[in-house]
């Protein structure tokens, strides 16, 4: 039995392992660097590598400090506080800790109710929602402190079932559809540094002499050591390494044609890639979120590589291209049922409203707009 028990523990450590694993290789470098910036702080050892980010690993390397004075200035006793403190350092790359509150108890050697005080005290710190247990906690306070009361009147309606939720609240539909809207912008993980609209590529591919030449920006841990937790960080980082490069790798090949300038992408689906590297489709999907390559033709987003099985390829990326070369060279502003149009005879079959969607992603007007823009000569 003893035995059992015992074999039962290892795999809920094992499990959890993976599910500390997975988010590394789903964070963007910058979510990495942070990290990174944060272990050299406590343990001295620093990454290396083209990928660093100074700013972010300086921002990462004072995040613990300030919790740190925080929780010095709130209430507690000194053992409560002492908790506090390696909660803080078990956070991951995003500032959630979503380990289990049994596991942390094992682990810190203190009841489970020491745990469940340590994670609230946490929940009141700034930034917000560091702590949280996942996503989602972390919305939720957002929206607590949200200015607008009726957004965590939704939330929690949303969240108890409710399933008329206007009429629960007395509030119009449109008000609903309002705060529900503010509601998915909520931030699902703390605001750990500055934001900014700056892209950290994974790698950059340029040609030389007719050569692809690919350069990994990827930040590595280059010496192992002792410590168990920069043991775990070198090989995590080794593992997230390795698979990025193989999901690349079959990239590509299949988009060679892409990455050598020509305006094509060829089909290749998620569950391709996954059968060639030998990994579960879901991992490859996690994978490639928030993953940019820098190329000759600018950055552009790993996902925008696949592309369904069509002689011209559904790619979103390529539609919104079409759309706009449409755009730039119009003579006459065109409508968006024009723009669907055009783009069918392309070979791209989409709505109207996507048509719509994307044309506004690419801070282009409606047709109007851009008609007075033509007036005005602005373009």
């Amino acid at each position: 039995m003893h035995r059992h028990v015992q074999h039962q523990v290892q795999q809920q450590q094992l499990t959890q392992d993976m599910l500390r694993r997975l988010p590394v290789l789903e964070a963007d470098r910058a979510a990495v660097v942070f990290q990174l910036g944060r272990l050299a702080r406590r343990t001295g050892h620093a990454a290396s590598g083209n990928g660093m980010v100074e700013w972010i690993a300086d921002a990462g390397a004072g995040f613990e400090a300030r919790l740190f004075e925080q929780i010095e200035e709130g209430s507690g006793t000194e053992a409560e506080k002492a908790l506090q403190r390696q909660l803080v350092i078990a956070l991951d790359h995003r500032g959630l800790l979503p380990e289990r509150d049994a596991l942390l108890s094992e682990r810190f050697g203190v009841e489970v109710e020491a745990i469940e005080g340590a994670r609230r005290a946490l929940l009141f710190l700034e930034p917000t929602g560091v702590g949280a247990k996942n996503e989602r906690e972390c919305q939720y306070r957002h929206a607590i402190e949200h200015d607008d009361p009726l957004v965590l009147d939704v939330f929690e309606a949303l969240e108890a079932g409710v399933e008329d939720v206007p009429s629960f609240l007395e509030i119009s539909a449109s008000e609903f559809d309002r705060i529900t809207r503010l509601i998915a912008t909520l931030p699902k993980v703390p605001l750990l540094y500055e934001e900014t609209e700056q892209v950290f590529p994974e790698l950059e591919v340029r040609r030389e002499d007719g050569q692809l030449v690919t350069t990994w920006l990827t930040p590595t841990l280059d010496v192992e050591a002792t410590d168990p937790e920069v043991k775990w960080w070198h090989d995590t980082l080794a593992m997230r390494t390795k698979t990025l490069q193989a999901i690349w790798d079959v990239i590509a090949e299949w988009q060679a044609d892409w990455l050598n300038g020509e305006l094509v992408l060829h089909p290749l689906t998620r569950k391709e890639v996954a059968a060639q590297i030998n990994k579960h489709e879901s991992t490859v999907g996690r994978a490639i979120q928030q993953k940019f390559v820098r190329t000759e033709n600018g950055m552009m987003a790993w996902r925008d590589f696949f592309v369904r099985g069509t002689e011209r390829g559904q790619s979103p990326f390529m539609i919104k291209r079409a759309i706009a070369e449409l755009i730039r060279s119009e003579t006459a502003p065109l409508s968006d049922q024009a723009l669907c149009e055009a783009l069918s005879n392309k070979g791209y079959h989409v709505t109207r409203r996507t048509v719509a969607n994307y044309r506004e992603a690419l801070g282009f007007g409606n047709s109007r707009e851009r008609e007075r823009q033509l007036w005005k000569g602005e373009r």
